[in-house]
């Protein structure tokens, strides 16, 4: 079987010691011969990661039990052995045995009183000697005529049709098992002959949404022990990744979609929307937020989550609430601050094509490397003739790391203010003042939990990028302002 190295957290592992066998739930007896005396661990998949459950000790002879007490969830599970190395097998049944060799994982498996494992291990043995013999004969290529050669394609092509003859009749034979369904899960979109266009070539749009279209037939929703195999995450991103523009718009519709087709289990449909709400409310993509605000609207206020505690809930609400006045297209919220020099500026004031509004910290290390950057550009811009004011906000409440943050970087023709923060006999007033926008609610208001963080606002004050180190650079805001000063 594969190679890989699981590093599953010790942590996560559920240790049972049962002094009751009539107390066990489940029961696997195992034997790998040629290993002795060390630790194995039953793990599981769920989603896209794995977990550990058990760990059990391997005797003299490579003997060991799992068992316990605690509910096993059917799916696919591992055996990590001591090297890192592991074995699959399906857990439908909650008792059976196996045996095998350290040398031959795959080969030499033999399951008793598991009749799913056996299919599973029939299957895995016979594509695995088919795959030794195929590798033969393209070996055999490499020192043979050509005539010769063309014969062993020939042959390599026959041996091809076999094996998928043998997996389409696997899976039709053996409709109900666990193994069938994830294969039927894992099989790609057979594409029939569609219309051609004018010129007689494939029509690539039509094939691709006739591929969209289809790419679930072969995938059932309403079997929850798909979320414990690796297909089933897999399918999932692969639709979201590869088969869904990165649009916001797009997006929305691919996983309202997903949803509705989870609907048919409440463990399917638990799974999607948790997994769809915290991807995209971790997303790097700029714009991306959309997508998390659209879930929470329409799945998180409307009761249809059941799942998650009353904190919980309100700190998934809260933060969609904070996300959606500042998404690409909705008007920023007005800022009124002062400068070092007590003069108030009503951002709302500014007449410029454009605003760029620049949250920074002085210690900021990647402050300290974009800004510059910006500075350059901007000068280049107001060079070309662009329209556009910069306003430079502080997070520091340091006056004289801010001030020489000033000079340093030469940003002094840019807005430069403080937050909320006037100055009395040169230092700061911490109170809030009535005149400009407090220093607490600007952070909620503008969502500033990391620096720099950057908006483009267009003439009218309408968000253009809303960005923070890692979902768009200096380069990408650059094309951005260009691109918007041409319209």
């Amino acid at each position: 079987m594969r190679k890989y190295f699981f590093y599953i957290l010790m942590f996560l592992v559920v240790i049972c010691n049962n002094n009751s066998f009539s107390q066990e739930t489940y029961r696997f007896e195992g034997q790998v011969k040629g290993l002795q005396d060390s630790t194995c661990m039953l793990a599981y998949y769920y989603g896209d990661k794995q977990f550990a459950k058990d760990t059990a000790e391997i005797d003299q002879e490579g003997r060991f039990v799992f068992s316990c007490d605690d509910t096993l969830d059917h799916g696919m599970y591992m055996i990590v052995l001591p090297d890192g190395n592991y074995f699959e097998m399906v857990v439908t049944e909650d008792r059976f045995s196996f045996t095998t060799s350290l040398d031959n994982l795959i080969g030499d498996m033999k399951f008793t009183n598991s009749y799913e494992n056996e299919k599973f291990y029939g299957y895995m043995q016979y594509i695995s000697e088919k795959q030794k013999a195929l590798k033969e004969l393209q070996a055999k290529k490499e020192n043979v005529s050509e005539k010769e050669a063309k014969s062993i394609d020939i042959q390599i092509e026959e041996m091809s049709k076999v094996v998928m003859n043998f997996q389409t009749n696997f899976t039709s034979n053996n409709p109900d098992i666990l193994f069938s369904k994830i294969l039927n899960a894992s099989k790609d979109v057979e594409i029939p002959q569609l219309p051609l266009l004018a010129d007689g070539t494939d029509n690539k749009d039509l094939q691709f949404k006739y591929y969209k279209s289809h790419f679930f037939d072969t995938f059932d929703f309403a079997d929850d022990r798909l979320l414990r195999t690796p297909v089933f995450h897999s399918k999932i991103n692969t639709y979201l990744e590869n088969l869904t523009a990165k649009t916001p718009d797009s997006l929305i519709v691919s996983c309202d979609y997903l949803i509705k087709k989870s609907r048919v289990n409440p463990d399917v449909f638990r799974y999607v929307v948790s997994y769809l709400t915290s991807t995209y409310e971790r997303s790097k993509i700029m714009g991306l937020e959309k997508v998390f605000v659209h879930l929470v609207n329409k799945y998180y206020k409307t009761n249809e989550v059941t799942w998650v505690d009353e904190a919980q809930m309100f700190k998934i609400i809260d933060r969609a609430e904070t996300i959606e006045p500042l998404m690409i297209g909705s008007k920023a919220p007005n800022l009124v601050l002062r400068d070092s020099s007590d003069v108030i500026h009503n951002m709302y004031d500014i007449n410029r094509d454009l605003t760029m509004i620049i949250f920074y910290d002085p210690d900021c290390g990647h402050c300290k490397k974009e800004i510059p950057v910006i500075k350059q550009n901007y000068d280049e811009w107001l060079n070309d003739g662009i329209s556009i004011e910069v306003i430079a906000v502080s997070v520091e409440l340091d006056r004289e790391k801010w001030v020489d943050f000033i000079n340093t970087y030469d940003i002094g023709d840019w807005t430069n203010v403080a937050e909320f923060k006037t100055f009395v006999d040169g230092e700061f007033n911490r109170q809030n003042d009535p005149y400009v926008t407090p220093f607490p609610y600007i952070k909620q208001l503008y969502d500033i939990n990391g620096t720099p963080k950057v908006y483009l606002l267009d003439k009218d004050k309408n968000i253009l990028v809303n960005a923070i180190k890692g979902n768009i650079g200096v380069e990408q805001l650059s094309e951005v302002v260009l691109k918007e000063a041409k319209k």
